[in-house]
């Protein structure tokens, strides 16, 4: 039986979908679906940078600078973003992939490609929804109405702590709840291991993407 990714399906059906990937003898990657999940990725981004989103980290030092520093900035922050849509991504997509293929039994790496494209899915998904509310009233992404960095406002003002709890969003839970059902259908595992791996995983990205971001913010800056 031959695999065929649907991605919208496999969300409205996973049932179905994480059945036929557990019994499928021919899994094709896919590559299509996964330049389609980028495309999405990249269009927000875009979008992100023509508004100049994401540049609050250096509203602070606007009257240190010239406005054509500043501009220059606001710019290479704007082709951070879209560069990041493009790799953050891909390196989601391979580091889960090969780290589920490792430390779960009976389960092909392709299986776990499969299961990674349609966590990145989920989370592009949250990208799109965050985007109005973004654009129209200004909210960043790590005090998104679907995160807990609202919430982390209310007893600090550590930026480190406020990003950081900012990634953990309703569409974030969501992707890692999709993994462990479907890898709990799939791989001959405990499922208290299969929580603590998909919850580590995620912390090591969480906490590399909030590392990038402040780097980021810190040579925008200190370029100019």
């Amino acid at each position: 039986m031959r695999y065929h990714l649907e991605l919208v399906r496999s969300l409205v059906e996973p049932d179905t979908k994480v059945d036929q990937l557990s019994i499928a003898e021919e899994i094709p990657l896919n590559l299509g679906k996964v330049a389609f999940i980028l495309f999405l990725g990249l269009s927000v981004s875009i979008v992100q940078a023509y508004y100049g989103l994401h540049t609050s980290g250096i509203s602070h030092v606007i009257t240190n600078y010239t406005a054509s520093q500043f501009e220059l900035a606001k710019l290479m922050i704007g082709l951070g973003g879209v560069i990041d849509a493009l790799v953050s991504p891909l390196a989601y997509l391979m580091f889960t992939s090969v780290w589920f293929w490792v430390f779960l039994d009976e389960t092909h790496y392709r299986q776990a490609f499969v299961v990674s494209t349609i966590s990145i899915f989920i989370l592009t998904i949250g990208n799109i929804a965050l985007l109005p509310f973004e654009v129209w009233l200004g909210v960043q992404s790590a005090t998104s109405p679907f995160a807990l960095g609202v919430l982390a406002h209310l007893w600090t003002t550590n930026e480190y702590y406020i990003h950081f709890f900012g990634q953990i969003s309703l569409f974030f839970i969501a992707a890692m709840f999709y993994q462990i059902y479907a890898f709990s259908k799939i791989a001959y595992t405990r499922k208290w291991f299969l929580i603590v791996i998909t919850v580590l995983v995620h912390l090591i990205m969480i906490v590399t993407s909030v590392f990038l971001l402040f780097l980021s913010n810190f040579f925008s800056v200190d370029l100019m």
